[in-house]
Protein backbone atom coordinates (compact mmCIF):
# COMPACT_ATOMS: atom_id res chain seq x y z
CA UNK A 1 0.00 0.00 0.00
CA UNK A 2 1.27 3.60 -1.05
CA UNK A 3 1.86 5.58 1.94
CA UNK A 4 1.74 8.91 2.47
CA UNK A 5 4.53 11.14 3.11
CA UNK A 6 4.03 12.54 6.55
CA UNK A 7 4.11 16.23 5.77
CA UNK A 8 1.57 15.16 3.15
CA UNK A 9 -0.53 13.25 5.43
CA UNK A 10 -0.38 16.32 7.72
CA UNK A 11 -1.76 18.94 4.75
CA UNK A 12 -4.25 16.50 3.67
CA UNK A 13 -5.97 16.71 6.97
CA UNK A 14 -6.51 20.58 6.38
CA UNK A 15 -8.47 19.35 3.37
CA UNK A 16 -9.82 16.56 4.33
CA UNK A 17 -11.32 18.83 7.67
CA UNK A 18 -12.79 21.56 4.93
CA UNK A 19 -15.09 18.85 3.25
CA UNK A 20 -16.29 18.92 6.61
CA UNK A 21 -16.82 22.29 7.33
CA UNK A 22 -18.47 22.70 3.86
CA UNK A 23 -21.02 19.69 4.96
CA UNK A 24 -21.90 22.20 7.87
CA UNK A 25 -22.41 25.33 5.53
CA UNK A 26 -24.52 23.85 2.74
CA UNK A 27 -26.86 22.09 5.18
CA UNK A 28 -26.99 24.80 8.47
CA UNK A 29 -29.69 26.47 6.83
CA UNK A 30 -32.13 23.98 5.27
CA UNK A 31 -31.64 22.06 8.36
CA UNK A 32 -32.48 25.06 10.88
CA UNK A 33 -35.73 26.12 8.68
CA UNK A 34 -36.55 22.11 9.01
CA UNK A 35 -36.06 21.88 13.00
CA UNK A 36 -36.80 25.52 14.40
CA UNK A 37 -40.47 24.30 15.14
CA UNK A 38 -39.81 21.05 16.79
CA UNK A 39 -36.63 22.13 18.75
CA UNK A 40 -38.12 25.70 19.85
CA UNK A 41 -40.82 23.35 21.35
CA UNK A 42 -38.33 21.27 23.35
CA UNK A 43 -38.06 22.62 27.03
CA UNK A 44 -34.48 20.55 27.23
CA UNK A 45 -32.32 23.47 28.10
CA UNK A 46 -29.12 21.66 26.01
CA UNK A 47 -31.42 21.45 23.20
CA UNK A 48 -31.84 25.15 23.30
CA UNK A 49 -28.10 25.75 23.69
CA UNK A 50 -27.23 23.50 20.48
CA UNK A 51 -30.17 25.58 18.83
CA UNK A 52 -28.19 28.42 19.70
CA UNK A 53 -25.01 27.14 17.71
CA UNK A 54 -26.61 26.00 14.43
CA UNK A 55 -29.49 28.26 13.98
CA UNK A 56 -27.41 30.69 11.39
CA UNK A 57 -27.22 31.60 8.05
CA UNK A 58 -24.74 29.64 5.84
CA UNK A 59 -22.82 32.78 5.07
CA UNK A 60 -22.64 33.86 8.89
CA UNK A 61 -21.60 30.02 9.70
CA UNK A 62 -18.95 30.56 6.75
CA UNK A 63 -17.36 33.38 8.51
CA UNK A 64 -16.91 31.39 11.57
CA UNK A 65 -15.12 28.52 9.30
CA UNK A 66 -12.72 31.23 7.64
CA UNK A 67 -11.45 31.86 11.63
CA UNK A 68 -11.33 27.31 12.02
CA UNK A 69 -9.55 27.60 8.61
CA UNK A 70 -6.82 29.74 9.49
CA UNK A 71 -6.44 28.49 12.80
CA UNK A 72 -6.15 24.88 11.61
CA UNK A 73 -3.95 25.76 8.72
CA UNK A 74 -1.66 28.31 10.80
CA UNK A 75 -1.41 24.85 13.34
CA UNK A 76 -0.27 22.74 10.27
CA UNK A 77 2.43 25.32 9.13
CA UNK A 78 3.97 25.01 11.87
CA UNK A 79 4.03 21.51 12.59
CA UNK A 80 5.32 20.80 9.00
CA UNK A 81 8.19 23.11 9.46
CA UNK A 82 8.77 21.74 13.30
CA UNK A 83 8.20 18.38 11.94
CA UNK A 84 11.03 16.69 14.82
CA UNK A 85 10.18 19.00 17.50
CA UNK A 86 8.52 17.82 20.68
CA UNK A 87 6.51 20.83 21.24
CA UNK A 88 5.07 21.08 17.86
CA UNK A 89 4.09 17.41 17.87
CA UNK A 90 2.59 18.13 20.93
CA UNK A 91 0.15 21.18 19.81
CA UNK A 92 -0.79 18.99 16.48
CA UNK A 93 -1.41 16.04 19.11
CA UNK A 94 -4.01 18.68 20.94
CA UNK A 95 -5.47 19.55 17.70
CA UNK A 96 -6.27 16.81 16.97
CA UNK A 97 -7.67 15.69 19.80
CA UNK A 98 -10.03 18.74 20.09
CA UNK A 99 -11.07 17.63 16.66
CA UNK A 100 -12.23 13.99 17.75
CA UNK A 101 -13.82 15.74 20.69
CA UNK A 102 -16.04 18.01 17.98
CA UNK A 103 -17.00 14.66 16.10
CA UNK A 104 -17.97 13.17 19.29
CA UNK A 105 -20.29 16.37 19.70
CA UNK A 106 -22.00 15.83 16.35
CA UNK A 107 -22.82 12.35 17.85
CA UNK A 108 -23.99 13.79 20.85
CA UNK A 109 -25.92 16.63 19.26
CA UNK A 110 -27.90 14.41 17.02
CA UNK A 111 -28.42 11.73 19.13
CA UNK A 112 -30.17 14.44 21.95
CA UNK A 113 -31.81 16.06 18.83
CA UNK A 114 -32.83 12.82 17.63
CA UNK A 115 -32.40 14.33 14.01
CA UNK A 116 -29.13 14.47 11.64
CA UNK A 117 -27.45 17.59 12.92
CA UNK A 118 -25.01 19.54 10.14
CA UNK A 119 -21.71 18.07 9.27
CA UNK A 120 -22.70 14.49 10.62
CA UNK A 121 -21.80 12.37 7.73
CA UNK A 122 -18.46 13.75 7.37
CA UNK A 123 -17.30 13.85 10.63
CA UNK A 124 -18.28 10.08 11.45
CA UNK A 125 -16.90 8.94 7.53
CA UNK A 126 -14.11 11.22 6.64
CA UNK A 127 -12.66 13.39 9.49
CA UNK A 128 -12.46 10.67 12.25
CA UNK A 129 -10.97 7.99 10.12
CA UNK A 130 -8.44 10.28 9.07
CA UNK A 131 -7.94 11.95 12.57
CA UNK A 132 -7.61 8.40 14.01
CA UNK A 133 -4.75 7.82 10.90
CA UNK A 134 -2.84 10.73 11.86
CA UNK A 135 -2.54 10.16 15.40
CA UNK A 136 -1.33 6.70 14.46
CA UNK A 137 0.99 8.23 12.42
CA UNK A 138 2.72 10.54 14.79
CA UNK A 139 2.68 8.24 17.93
Amino acid sequence: MLQLELYNAIWLFVVIFMLHDFEEIIAVEKWAMKNVSRIKGNSNWISKQIWQFWNVNSYSFAKRDVFIFLTMSIITFIKIENLESSWSSIMYLSFLIFVLIHNVAHVVQTWLLKTYTPGLYTAIFLVTPYTIYLLNRLT
